[in-house]
């Protein structure tokens, strides 16, 4: 066993079916699993301070490779002592490698694409001021080293789900550039996490994990889902994928994370979690409940005195009420984005918690179904 080893280890602690309770070790505190990140793109979870952040339960936080990479660039991060110092987070972090960021700009029908693939990288133009820039996998593991998160993702293909041969082609590069960050990867307190592909395809999931845990990565993302493919395609991708994944290596569902996501994700075997909604619609005016999604902006909300939810404990529900939120996100203020993101946390962070206590008290399926027939 490496020193890496040692200290990037998982813990299985109990299983309900394929559903699992952990503890991944980092260099910056265990995490325990399953668990929820916020998507820190900027190396700032919008409308919140880290304070807020770690009042609210978060665990875990996520850095954007590319958009750091870009501005305000990994070696000033580097310089001013990592992405943890640079924005003043004590938790464990990870960052992706900039693959999906890098497959979004590929353009839709109409427009131009502003990145070109070959087997070595990928060379794409800013979508700040459209200078040009390449990444291969060497490049991406010095980024991601620079940004020092605990949590590294290799460089990989993200493909339209649905395409078989682009999945396939995909897959390839996928595979190839998997073995090149691995090769070049040195940092000792940075975890580095293989990347399982395959669209919607069993036999392209099954082969990519076949190869990716031949490698013996620490960990492993299930990347290419939630791009769009049906929720039942990525549902029955899911489970084809993560049982097959080692039992003693924590399994990371890239991008995805409703508060049904979540719950059926675990119900498949997955740990870690990470995607931008809860935050985003805060700032449309939507609040996550358990029984479902509220806009506030909906004008039934105008004189309701009424908490968000009477059985949340964030500031946001024991301090104001509906009609103040709408309010707040009528008129256009800061605060009501703040006030709808602290809740939307604390939300996701109770749910993911409560899943936890669940599985260790062997009565997931029961929290499972309660969650769905509050949703009716």
């Amino acid at each position: 066993m490496t020193d890496s080893d040692d200290l990037f280890h998982f813990e299985l602690l109990a299983t309900e079916g394929e559903a699992r309770a952990g503890r991944f070790i980092t260099a910056h505190g265990p995490l325990p699993t399953p668990v929820y990140a916020p998507v820190g793109t900027q190396a700032s979870v919008k409308a919140v301070t880290p304070q807020q952040l770690e009042e609210a339960g978060a665990t875990l936080v996520l850095a954007n490779t590319y958009h750091l990479y870009l501005r305000p660039g990994d070696e000033l991060i580097a310089r001013l002592g990592g992405v943890h110092r640079f924005m003043n987070w004590r938790g464990p972090m990870l960052t992706d490698s900039g693959g999906f960021q890098v497959f979004s700009l590929a353009g839709s029908r109409g427009q131009k694409a502003l990145r070109t693939l070959d087997d070595d990288g990928v060379t794409f133009r800013s979508h700040i001021d459209g200078s040009l820039h390449r990444f291969t996998p060497e490049r991406v593991m010095e980024i991601e080293q620079n940004l020092g998160a605990d949590i590294a993702m290799v460089l990989d293909e993200c493909a339209p789900p649905d395409d078989y041969d682009v999945c396939v082609q995909a897959l390839r590069r996928t595979h190839a550039w998997a073995e090149r960050c691995q090769a070049v990867h040195s940092r000792p307190d940075q975890a580095l996490f293989g990347i399982v592909q395959g669209g919607i395809f069993p036999d392209l999931r099954e082969q990519s994990v076949r190869f990716l845990t031949e490698l013996d990565f620490p960990g492993y993302g299930i990347g290419g889902l939630s791009v769009g493919e049906t929720k039942a395609q990525m549902l029955a991708a899911l489970a084809v994928t993560a049982p097959l994944l080692p039992a003693h290596k924590p399994r990371y569902l890239m991008g995805v994370g409703t508060p049904e996501d979540l719950v059926e994700g675990v119900a498949r075997g997955v740990d870690i979690f990470d995607c931008v909604l809860p935050t985003r619609v805060a700032r449309n005016g939507q609040a996550l409940l358990r029984t479902g999604k509220a806009n506030l902006r909906n004008a039934r909300f105008a004189e309701d005195p009424a908490p968000l939810d009477a059985t949340c404990g964030c500031y946001a529900c024991q301090n104001f009420s509906r009609a103040y939120l709408r309010h707040l996100i009528m008129a256009g203020e800061i605060l009501g984005a703040t006030l709808l993101t602290l809740h939307n946390l604390h939300t996701m962070f109770t749910l993911m918690r409560e899943i936890r206590e669940a599985i260790l008290a062997g009565r997931f399926a029961e929290y499972r179904a309660a969650f769905w027939e509050a949703r009716r």
